[in-house]
């Protein structure tokens, strides 16, 4: 069936593009196709939580909160086949749109004609939650609304908790996909090296949320080569290094295991796949260096398992 000019939508932050957004997406899709219409996607940048946020409040967290920038929420929402993602600058024009009056622009600015929304979405200056409202609102403006229903007890709020206590297992479980922290290869101390255990260290975009302090097992891709990226089995320490004295701020830093090679500056896409234990102080060179030697033998283990 030959598409039209006009979408069926769905609006939200997305952050994480989790399986309960995955949801969501599969239905306006379904819509989509069933009314020979095409699929968009709706985020927000800055998002709607950072455009509210003041000094007065509890301040946020020294570190960033986003499970996903802005770059990877648009890719990952491109990869669940929307046929378009479109990033709607939040601001206070937006904020104090009534329901009504967000709909009439998306339907006079971006095409949209079907709106779907999720079991507890609101919108809108009124910030009402119940959808006879939002059925009428759209009524008066031309639009038609679907409501999704509720997909199991899966948030963003729940997956940062499982993150921040190193539960990168169940973070996965409720993503979809592992969480994954991409950076460029900078500079780093040199000291991984001389313990032969050389290590990149990852800057990353500082709004990306940093999973717990620990050590990791990973999956290394390196994402600048478009074709057939090469993939490496990896271990990942977040942290201050306290047996060389500590930092003041953390670090994310991989080692490659079976690999020696200069990657100065290339983009790694790092898979957290395993929380395997915390940093520690160890007592002498000679301990730690034990212990990253049981450490990269157990990833051989567990990647051999699955």
């Amino acid at each position: 069936m030959k598409k039209t000019s006009f979408y069926v939508a769905t609006i939200g932050v997305f952050d994480g593009v989790h399986l309960g957004h995955r949801f969501l997406l599969n239905k306006v899709r379904e819509v989509a196709e069933a009314r020979g219409m095409s699929s968009l996607a709706l985020t927000f940048a800055p998002t709607p939580e950072e455009f509210f946020r003041r000094p007065t409040l509890a301040p946020s967290r020294e570190e960033g909160e986003a499970l996903l920038p802005l770059a990877e929420r648009k890719a990952r929402l491109l990869e669940t086949g929307m046929d378009r993602v479109e990033v709607m600058a939040f601001n206070r024009e937006v904020a104090e749109m009534t329901a009504a009056q967000f709909m009439t622009l998306l339907k006079e600015q971006l095409g949209v004609r079907v709106l779907v929304m999720g079991y507890d979405h609101r919108f809108g200056c009124e910030q009402r939650s119940d959808a006879p409202f939002y059925d009428a609102a759209a009524e008066s403006c031309g639009l038609e609304i679907v409501h999704a229903p509720a997909y199991g007890d899966v948030s963003s709020t729940r997956i940062r908790e499982l993150l921040l206590q190193g539960n990168v297992e169940g973070a996965k479980t409720l993503l979809g996909y592992p969480y994954t922290i991409e950076g460029v290869v900078v500079t780093g101390d040199g000291r991984g090296r001389t313990l032969g255990f050389p290590t990149a260290n990852l800057a990353v975009q500082p709004e990306k949320l940093i999973p717990a302090t620990g050590v990791y097992a990973v999956k290394v891709i390196f994402s600048g080569q478009q074709v057939n990226p090469m993939t490496y089995n990896g271990m990942m320490n977040i942290g201050l290094c306290p047996t060389f004295g500590g930092r003041t701020v953390r670090r994310v830093e991989v080692h490659i295991l079976d690999f020696d090679a200069d990657i100065y500056g290339q983009t790694l896409s790092v898979q957290l796949l395993h929380h395997l234990r915390d940093e520690r102080r160890f007592p002498s060179v000679e301990a730690l260096v034990s212990q990253l030697k049981a450490d990269a033998a157990r990833i051989r283990e567990l990647m051999v398992e699955g």
